[in-house]
This record gives structure tokens, sequence and C-alpha cells, in this order.
């Protein structure tokens, strides 16, 4: 028997009454579990077999999927399912979450943010493009493309005044040394918004003014670390 905390990223109907479920577990990195009689309305785990359900489940490993035998759930972030703007960034980050997950691959860091940004998405009102882009910058530092934001690349120096962000770089070249690389023009306050961004608690990132170039700058340097940009969600938003 296994106990592990889950989020429920993918629900698939299975069956008459069950229901296959792709997840993300907090010990055990992204897995699939088959929830028996889960479409039953008096079903005991029926709760914890929805998308974005988070819970603590006691489950079994049957060949390469678990099979729940309890559950109990600790979040469903129900308020997601009443703000549509706020529904489809929770959406965004299940599936980015979701691709960058691995098998036998754990970080909790993730999983625990993960269910952090969910829990902030569904509590606020608005700035949800602020939350997603601190998730989204803060994923890749975790996953090991964390950008240096104070330091030109090619000679070193203290960043002081507008620079080049170079996303394939990873990090800034200084005005002397915009030649040596190829990036996006960026202000001072720019490149400071992006390190407050990077370092932030989610619940004061409404204290933080974001420009629409910064919002991109970060998903695009998320995108280019990872592979992928053609995230379904994205054409919603």
């Amino acid at each position: 028997m296994i106990v592990d905390e889950i989020l429920v990223v993918k629900e698939l109907n299975y069956k008459e009454n069950d229901k296959i479920l792709h997840a993300l577990s907090r010990a055990g990195g992204k897995i699939q579990l088959i929830s028996k009689g889960s479409k039953k309305s008096n079903s005991h785990l029926i709760n914890a077999s929805q998308l974005f359900a988070y819970s603590k489940c006691s489950m079994t490993k049957s060949r390469d999927m678990y099979v729940i035998t309890s559950a109990e759930l600790i979040d469903n972030f129900y308020n997601l399912k009443n703000d549509m703007d706020a529904f489809y960034h929770g959406n965004y980050v299940l599936e980015l979450v979701s691709f960058v997950a691995q098998e036998n691959e754990v970080d909790y860091r993730i999983f625990d943010m993960t269910v952090s940004v969910l829990s902030y998405l569904s509590t606020m009102s608005k700035d949800f493009d602020k939350l997603t882009a601190a998730y989204e910058l803060k994923l890749a530092s975790m996953l090991g493309y964390k950008p240096d934001f104070k330091h030109c690349l090619s000679c070193g120096k203290d960043i002081k005044s507008e620079s080049q962000f170079s996303i394939k770089d990873g990090g800034l070249f200084c005005s002397e040394c915009v030649n040596y690389g190829n990036g996006i023009n960026v202000t001072y306050n720019e490149i400071l918004t992006m390190e407050r961004i990077l370092k932030v608690k989610f619940e004061n990132i409404g204290s933080i003014e974001v420009n629409q170039k910064t919002l991109q700058i970060i998903r695009n340097f998320l995108f280019y670390y990872i592979g992928k940009d053609n995230f379904t969600t994205l054409k919603l938003l």
C-alpha cells in the first residue's frame, strides 16, 4: 500500500463507472491511476477523481498504473470553476506541469508550488497573468534554467542600466557588450521587475507592476527551455 498526495491534472472516462486519472504525486512524480466506481454519484472517490482535485490517497501498484483504494480530499480549488479567467489560467498551469513532469522523477518543490499557485488563482479576483508569470519563471528556475538578472554574461559587471536579455543565453548583456549577444532590449526597470517576479511570494504578486512585454519575455524564456509553446489552453486565454 502506498500513501501519497496527488494532484489530478487530467481525467478520462474508463468503462462504465471508472476513470483513469493523470496526476502529479508529491513523492512519485507523474503517475496514472484507476479510480474504480468514481463516476457513481455515491462513490467515496468522486471528489478526489476530478480535475484539480488535491488529495491524500492510498493506492496499490498494478503493472504500470496505480489503483486508488481510498482518498481524502484536501482541496478542489472550487472557486476556479466560478471564474472563467481563473479557470483557464488554472488549466494552463496543469497542462504545463503535466508536460514538464516526468514519471518516477520527483521534485516536491514543483508539486508544492503548483498546489500553491492553484490556491491563489482560486482565491484572488485579479492578477492571474502575474501569478502565472511568477509560476513560469519559478518553474524554469526549478528545472535548472534560472536566469541571471544581476550580471552581464560577457564582462561580468553588475547590471545597472538598460541591457539586452538573451533567452538563448539565459541572462543579460550590458550596454557595452550587446554586440556579443542577440537579445531583447529591456529597460532597467523591466530587469528589476523580472527579478522581483522570480523572488516574490505568490501572495505579494499584486504589488508588482508588470507590462505585457515582460510577461511575454518570461513565457518565451520558459517555452524555449522546455521545448514546447503550443499549449491548448493558451489559445483560450
